[in-house]
C-alpha cells in the first residue's frame, strides 16, 4: 500500500483536518441561526485553529 503524506506533521493529518472542518461548520451553523455575532464567529474561528495546533496563516486556516 502507498502511503499519502507520511511524514507530514500531526496538524496537518487527515483526522485533524476533518475535525477542524467540522468544527468549523458547527460555528457557521450556529452564526447562520444568529446564536453567534460576526466577532465571535471570528473569534471562534481562531480559537479552533489555535486547538487543531494550526497556524493563523496556514493554507488550510479558514479566515471568518
Amino acid at each position: 500500500m502507498g502511503s499519502t503524506g507520511g511524514n507530514l506533521p500531526e496538524q496537518y493529518s487527515a483526522d485533524n483536518l476533518i475535525t477542524y472542518w467540522v468544527s468549523l461548520s458547527l460555528v457557521d451553523r450556529l452564526a447562520a441561526e444568529d446564536a453567534l455575532t460576526v466577532a465571535e464567529r471570528r473569534k471562534a474561528y481562531t480559537i479552533i485553529a489555535r486547538r487543531h495546533g494550526l497556524s493563523l496563516d496556514s493554507i488550510f486556516v479558514e479566515n471568518a
